[in-house]
């Protein structure tokens, strides 16, 4: 146990560096090292009416972890790899594994879980898991949601569930319970491991680059890839600010990356892409993707260099679908750049579906708590108006909750919140408030 929480108050970083002060409060850290002392620990605190809040990687930008009172869960230490499963491709993992290292281990016997967001060098499985989490290579492989196979959780009343017991790749008896945590922020209980579906390494990798004119036609190109037989692992469209930030380059910037099993697969995926694109870019210099790759997770230097400036940065990510896009974009861009104090804005598309896609915006503002606010609520208008969601990838925390009652049933979740969790001692004032 650690009765110093300060480190466990700062998982709100946009916000932290423009108050420079704790953002929350506790009794105690508890770092429970085996599932009977976190099993404890939630009886304990149950019985008790202590408020108990989840923290996986501290990578958070919502304040999902940060408590309001009672004790922390530090999950670190339940960081076992319980079973890999090289003939079913599963591997179990205890919350508390970074998804570096769970990578690094399947990498190992020539498999991948896929899943990269920027925060992969610090996100756990628990973490990633229950603020609803996908990756950069979502256009392909999906999101934290298509890789669950199924979850262990310590529920409010102590009880350690696995939300199906059998591990069949598909089952349709009764509904998908794990979808009841994944996402629900430690609201519900503490997932506390995971089987997790996992697939072999490509054996051929095609890195592309594109320059387009203007914004609107990279996202129609990128919209029109999806038509072909073979997805893009990775499509990224950056506008004319991000490009030149990331990129050095003028116009407007996608990168694509692609994996194949068979090379006469990619051999014809690579003409009909370039003879598909050749009318609306120019080809750019592939190496461009390597460098995106390089630097993609040196988040914490990209904002360094941004505070030497004067600013500080915040990220939002929405998504809507394709016949709103572009007009969300528009008004998006707008509205930030009315903003008292948004010194800039860049933009680009990350992650792709069928029926819409990711408009992520990196928002340079003076280090006030007043931009940050109006930045936010401007932003919230915006998604309203398009029938768009305030966050794609992010989860909800302590920020976006007074959001969340326009997109999702309040009083359902009320119902299944006291259901679950009688005494309401799992992050009592979150989303379920």
């Amino acid at each position: 146990m650690s009765t110093d929480v300060s480190a466990y108050l700062k998982d709100w970083w946009p916000l932290q560096w423009v108050t420079e002060a704790p953002l929350g409060s506790a009794t105690a850290a508890v770092k429970p090292s085996n599932i009977d002392e976190l099993t404890r620990l939630v009886a304990f605190a149950s019985a008790r009416g202590v408020p108990l809040y989840v923290r996986g990687g501290g990578s958070a930008v919502t304040g999902a972890s940060i408590p309001s009172a009672g004790v922390v869960i530090d999950t670190a230490s339940l960081n076992q790899i319980l079973d890999l499963d090289e003939a079913n491709r599963t591997v179990t993992a205890q919350a508390g594994v970074r998804l570096k290292d769970l990578e690094s281990k399947l990498n190992e016997k020539g498999l991948t879980f896929s899943q990269f967001p920027q925060s992969y060098e610090l996100a756990t499985v628990g973490g990633y898991i229950s603020t609803f989490g996908t990756g950069q290579y979502s256009t392909l492989y999906g999101g934290v949601e298509d890789s669950v196979m199924r979850l262990e959780v310590v529920l409010p009343t102590s009880e350690v569930i696995w939300t199906r017991n059998r591990g069949a790749p598909r089952s349709s008896v009764g509904p998908d319970l794990s979808r009841l945590f994944i996402g629900a922020e430690g609201s519900l209980g503490v997932v506390s491991a995971a089987e997790l579906k996992v697939r072999k390494l490509p054996r051929h990798v095609w890195k592309a680059a594109f320059s387009f004119r203007n914004f609107e036609d990279a996202v129609n190109a990128a919209k029109g890839l999806l038509e072909f037989d073979v997805r893009p692992a990775v499509c990224r469209a950056y506008n004319e600010l991000e490009s030149q930030f990331q990129f050095d380059g003028k116009g407007c910037t996608l990168l694509l990356v692609y994996h194949f099993k068979s090379e006469e697969v990619l051999s014809t995926v690579r003409q009909q892409v370039a003879t598909f694109l050749e009318e609306s870019s120019v080809p750019a210099d592939p190496n461009l993707v390597d460098l995106w790759l390089r630097k993609r997770f040196d988040f914490q230097g990209q904002m360094d260099s941004v505070r030497k400036l004067g600013y500080s940065i915040e990220t939002v990510e929405v998504a809507a679908k394709w016949s709103r896009l572009l007009e969300l974009y528009r008004d998006a861009m707008d509205v930030l750049g009315r903003t008292e104090g948004v010194g800039g804005v860049g933009a680009h598309i990350s992650h792709l579906y069928d029926q819409g896609a990711c408009l992520y915006f990196t928002v340079l503002f003076l280090p006030k708590e007043a931009t940050y606010r109006s930045l936010w609520e401007g932003m919230a208008r915006v998604t309203r108006s398009h029938d768009a969601t305030i966050s794609h990838h992010h989860g909800v925390g302590i920020l976006k909750k007074v959001y969340a009652k326009d997109e999702i049933p309040l009083q359902l979740m009320k119902r299944i919140k006291k259901a679950v969790d009688p005494n309401e001692t799992m992050s009592p004032d979150r989303l379920f408030q």
